[in-house]
């Protein structure tokens, strides 16, 4: 597979991140993901979006091509096979978005009709690049939602900043 240095990288990180993770990390969304040997599954608390907005997000970075068409199908992202398959490696092949219910990361929330809504929300990130999906937790007003974006919005100029299993583990170590 192309991604085999990935792949390793992100296993390797997996094994150093393991014991740290189930103490401090909770999502609900990381705890159904993490005994799934077919991807790295990461999480992190108050990951920082900018110098005063933190979240917390769950990774899910699949290992092999099979890996994220279970997670594509498993979120209904609507993604054909063929389409995966061409924008796999390209790192600058974009991202997918979605307001998803927090409580039910798997299912999209719709549009925003009230400043409540919110609260309700995570944001669901899909990477054309890589198959990795990103879960935005405790979104809870306009302002961070807005800065979230902001922040998807640069990671395209710069896909290196797209939270991953290393730059987790980079915070985590600050």
């Amino acid at each position: 597979m192309k991604h085999l240095k990935t792949t390793l990288c992100l296993m390797a990180l997996s094994v150093a991140l393991g014991p740290w993770q189930p103490l401090h990390c909770q999502t609900k969304l990381y705890n159904q993901y993490k005994h799934r040997t077919d991807m790295v599954v990461a999480c992190a608390m108050a990951f920082p979006i900018t110098d005063s907005v933190k979240v917390d997000l769950t990774i899910l970075a699949p290992q092999t091509k099979e890996a994220v068409y279970y997670l594509v199908e498993e979120f209904n992202l609507g993604i054909e096979k063929d389409i995966i398959d061409k924008t796999l490696g390209d790192k600058y092949s974009g991202l997918l978005r979605f307001n998803v219910y927090k409580d039910n990361v798997k299912k999209e929330f719709g549009p925003i009709k009230s400043p409540d809504d919110y609260k309700n929300i995570s944001k669901l990130v899909y990477s054309y690049s890589n198959g990795t999906i990103v879960v935005f937790h405790n979104i809870d007003t306009k302002e961070r939602n807005l800065a979230i974006g902001a922040f998807l919005a640069n990671t395209l100029a710069e896909p290196e900043i797209f939270p991953s299993v290393d730059n987790v583990n980079n915070n985590k170590n600050k």
